[in-house]
């Protein structure tokens, strides 16, 4: 009996310890899949990190800072009715950094027709106003617009420039304007008489020296006369 206790307790150890060790070996065959779960969820933190340190550096390179100067201008300041204006806009980038998209939105007064336009560097439409640059560096130097119209009826005729850029423009001053004068065309009697009156003022003789010396002459005639 003794003995039949003794098996049965072996056999009973036997089978708890056969458990064990497959309960370990269990374990030990999961350790793997858990580190290998660690590992993945440290590939996708660094992933994360990686992706957040490309957006930083992209977002420092979208950072870009320059000095822009714009100018606007005309060929003439004072024109009648008919004559052509050429209305000159440039662009400038005193550095340090490119500028990127730079456009200038160009806006022509009434009564002055659109009749051509050329550009040193991009794109301009009449219709939208828009002179689209591009990105401009320091090596670019100045950059032109050269917009010739016609005027057609008379008044103060004002033509606003307005500059935009993506970068940073360290130049607080990106809205320039220009005036002229239009003029309505006299007749050919008119422009005689601006003319002298014209020379009048010119040298100086005020009107009522030029009464006395029509007077004089008038006077001078008489007396030849007698």
């Amino acid at each position: 009996m003794l003995s039949l206790l003794s098996l049965s307790c072996v056999n009973a150890n036997d089978s708890n310890s056969t458990d064990a060790v497959l309960e370990l070996n269990d374990d030990i065959s999961q350790e793997p899949d858990l580190e290998l779960s660690n590992d993945g969820e440290d590939n996708l933190e660094i992933t994360a990190d990686e992706e957040i340190l490309s957006s930083n550096e992209s977002n420092e390179k979208t950072d870009s800072s320059a000095y822009l100067v714009l100018d606007n201008d005309a060929n003439v300041e004072n024109v009648y009715i008919g004559d052509y204006v050429v209305w000159i806009v440039s662009v400038i980038n005193n550095g340090p950094d490119m500028a990127k998209n730079v456009k200038v939105y160009d806006q022509l007064p009434d009564g002055l027709k659109y009749i051509k336009h050329t550009t040193t560097k991009g794109t301009f439409n009449p219709k939208t106003g828009i002179w689209n640059i591009g990105n401009l560096s320091v090596e670019d130097g100045e950059v032109f617009l050269n917009i010739t119209v016609k005027a057609l009826s008379a008044g103060e005729k004002i033509n606003k420039a307005n500059l935009t850029t993506d970068s940073i423009n360290l130049n607080n001053e990106s809205y320039e304007e220009e005036e002229i004068d239009v003029f309505e065309r006299h007749s050919k009697d008119d422009d005689y008489s601006d003319n002298v009156a014209k020379s009048l003022y010119s040298t100086g003789n005020p009107l009522s020296l030029v009464l006395i010396s029509l007077f004089v002459i008038f006077v001078t005639s008489v007396k030849s006369k007698e």
